[in-house]
């Protein structure tokens, strides 16, 4: 996997981001046994599968940056993944033609990566306060920044059952912006994030912290 991407966010976290070209049978011989091979069998769509063993290959790679002894992931009861006997905080995304990792060692981390779509469009109500879809309007970017910023929110907090659009807010920002911000409302806590986006070949990448 050629990498396109490497950076420090916010002095803590690191990102990976990998262009997604090698076959299933590659990914197997690389990444070797490093893997939860439950998760793997329950995974049926060959590309799913790729960017799966790509993203599990991928953190491998950044856990032994940081001189971690990487034997593997695990899920939580909320489907939030976790390095096995070790602390540091990871975020997992990939689409069909990327893959991209964070680690952060402190606390915990959020990070998606969303092509720009017309079914961000079709669906911007379902995940837009009335403020925030007034102000994105029909600008793909725009919908585009606000659905990863949001899910990598979402991600970061690490619990199912919370509305995009009544629970989590983006402040109002520029389609140029590099940094948002974020507040998750749920349960009694508020919990607000600085939200970095970088843009690489019409994908928007967003990362919570």
């Amino acid at each position: 996997m050629p990498l396109v991407h490497s950076e420090m966010i916010e002095e803590s976290s690191t990102l990976l981001l990998w262009k997604l070209t090698e076959t299933e049978t590659e990914l197997k011989e690389t990444l070797g046994y490093a893997y939860n091979a439950d998760e793997l069998s329950a995974i049926t769509h060959p590309q799913k599968l790729r960017e799966w063993l790509a993203s599990r290959l991928l953190i491998k790679i950044i856990a032994e940056q940081f001189y971690i002894n990487y034997i593997g992931t695990y899920k939580d009861e909320h489907g939030k993944a976790f390095l096995i006997d070790n602390d540091s905080h990871i975020s997992i995304t990939h689409t069909n033609d990327f893959v991209a990792v964070a680690i952060n060692p402190p606390a915990a981390v959020g990070i998606d990566m969303e092509k720009m779509d017309a079914k961000l469009q079709r669906t911007s109500k379902k995940y837009l306060s009335q403020p925030e879809f007034e102000h994105a309007g029909d600008e793909i970017a725009l919908l585009c920044m606000y659905w990863c910023a949001k899910e990598a929110l979402y991600k970061l907090y690490g619990k199912k059952k919370v509305s995009f659009k009544d629970s989590i807010y983006i402040e109002p920002f520029d389609k140029d912006a590099l940094l948002l911000k974020g507040r998750l409302t749920d349960l009694g806590r508020d919990i607000e994030a600085n939200i970095t986006v970088r843009w690489f070949d019409q994908h928007c990448l967003a990362i919570a912290l």
